[in-house]
């Protein structure tokens, strides 16, 4: 169990981590991942955003430590991936994300190159905390040079 220790009860928490996907996941897959962590996390009113780069995900997930917890639970113990990383939670009193997003590396952007980067960067346009958009985009930026280089 993924525990988050916490001070004051009326702040929101912020939690990121990184994993990596166990198997290959078609576009369908990635259709239907996105659009249950989207109803669930509406329903426990979380925010946040998840990318997908073809190896490896990111999320960031806000809202009530006790829902945020309850998420990160059914995360741990989700056997489509592995190798979970935690940033540093983050206590706020506002969200970063007013709402819910995925985006994930596609085949167009084997074409485009920087296509993914690109999209991320406008989904942290507005992002106050500089470390959590420092996060996605550094994610995306070597999902990137790890295309370019392989």
């Amino acid at each position: 169990m993924f525990l988050l220790q916490f001070g004051s009860r009326d702040l929101m928490r912020i939690v990121i981590y990184i994993s990596r996907a166990k198997h290959r996941f078609t576009a369908r897959d990635l259709a239907d991942l996105r659009d249950l962590a989207a109803a669930r996390n509406r329903s426990l009113n979380i925010t946040g955003l998840l990318l997908f780069d073809g190896t490896r995900f990111i999320q960031a997930l806000e809202g009530d430590a006790a829902a945020v917890q309850l998420v990160m639970d059914r995360i741990t113990n989700d056997s489509r991936h592995d190798n979970i990383s935690y940033f540093k939670p983050i206590e706020t009193d506002h969200r970063q994300f007013n709402w819910w997003s995925t985006e994930y590396r596609d085949e167009n952007d084997l074409c485009d190159g920087g296509g993914f980067l690109d999209r991320v960067m406008k989904h942290v346009a507005d992002v106050k905390c500089d470390s959590i958009k420092a996060a996605f985009i550094g994610f995306a930026a070597l999902s990137l040079r790890r295309r370019l280089t392989s």
